[in-house]
């Protein structure tokens, strides 16, 4: 069948059909594609070393990264986005880039005029989006000492900019919604908070709500409708996959990627999550969120640390797979779970297209220039 037929009859079967349309979708049309067999795009990963067994590594096990700088408020800004310019120069194919904005400067007079024309030479330097991290909502102040929410009127003439420039924001804004609850031993962020206790707000009433961060999200979406919003981490509604769904259907240019918040969709129903998944197949991207910095430190890192992430890569970026291509019960996160056995075009879709689609990227995953 024509492959615009199918979508059209898959699309009104949805509509007047949701339920037994889905059901007839679980069965998959294709089989699975070998893990190696084609082009994966992580869309969320910070790797700031240029060596040759990273890149080995990548090109291996097919797979292209988007690099993303994080706008924190410390003094690496610079060499972080120096290293990712490099990186992306010499290996276009392996490293498009997302840039980020300074906070450091935001109560300047002249700060968005700084930071737009920041962005501009990170752009014609070749970045594919812009990333805004948890900082502004949580950590970011006024200057009347109010937390500056990402709705705030100082960030509009960004996102404006962003819009007109087609780019992306990639928006990791706020938590999980546990990070506002006590702490729980069964949670699949428990390691985290129980170490991250800045990040931990039970019982910390002057810090902005989990549903007020949420809502300012989608405010910018409201005020910006043509500004393609990339939510991280499931869009910080991990807990729900209704209240995802809900603002994909309001919000068309709003995604998702899933990293770093696999463990909390292996805990839903694999059918919810498949039938999710295969019904929202054109808007969520796959993403992991490892960190590899060797900036940070005073010392390179040695051959045996670089070796043993490697290793944890490789080992996670298979994992995921197994969850999402594989079929039966298999153990994710250290618990039984049925695997998604998602079909070829979804698997493409949720893997590759959509971050080509999303970020402009060649076949080879290279961002334009």
């Amino acid at each position: 069948m024509n492959p615009t037929v199918r979508r059209f009859l898959v699309t009104v079967a949805l509509t007047l059909f949701p339920a037994a349309a889905l059901a007839a979708l679980s069965e998959p049309d294709e089989s699975a594609p070998r893990y190696e067999a084609i082009l994966k795009v992580d869309a969320h990963s910070h790797v700031f070393e240029d060596h040759p067994d990273l890149h080995a590594l990548f090109r291996r096990i097919n797979f292209r990264t988007v690099n993303v700088c994080v706008n924190v408020s410390d003094d690496h800004f610079e060499r972080m986005h120096e290293i990712a310019f490099d990186l992306y120069r010499q290996h276009p194919a392996l490293y498009p880039f997302e840039s980020t904005f300074d906070l450091r400067q935001r109560d300047a007079a002249d700060y968005t005029k700084n930071v737009i024309a920041w962005l501009g030479r990170t752009f014609a330097r070749g970045a594919v989006g812009v990333k805004i991290w948890k900082d502004v909502g949580l950590v970011i102040k006024r200057p009347d000492g109010s937390f500056a929410l990402p709705d705030d009127p100082l960030w509009d003439p960004i996102y404006a900019y962003v819009a007109q420039q087609g780019k992306v924001l990639h928006a990791h804004l706020g938590e999980p919604r546990e990070a506002w609850l006590p702490l729980d031993q069964d949670s699949p962020h428990y390691n985290y908070y129980s170490r991250r206790s800045e990040y931990h707000f039970y019982g910390k009433p002057e810090y902005p709500s989990h549903a007020a961060i949420i809502a300012a999200r989608d405010r910018i979406m409201e005020k910006h409708p043509t500004l393609v919003v990339l939510g991280a981490h499931l869009g910080s509604l991990e807990y729900d996959l209704e209240m995802i769904a809900r603002r994909l259907d309001q919000y068309p240019n709003f995604y998702v990627e899933v990293s770093a918040r696999i463990k909390d969709l292996a805990r839903h129903r694999s059918d919810k999550v498949r039938a999710f998944m295969i019904k929202y197949q054109d808007r969520i991207l796959y993403g992991l969120d490892a960190g590899w910095q060797p900036y940070l430190g005073r010392q390179g890192p040695t051959d045996a640390q670089r070796k043993a992430h490697l290793n944890m890569l490789e080992l996670r970026y298979h994992a995921d797979y197994d969850y999402f291509a594989g079929k039966g019960e298999l153990t994710y996160d250290h618990r039984k779970v049925e695997a998604l056995n998602l079909p070829r075009h979804v698997l493409e879709k949720f893997y590759r297209r959509n971050a080509i689609k999303l970020f402009k990227l060649d076949a080879a995953g290279q961002g334009e220039k």
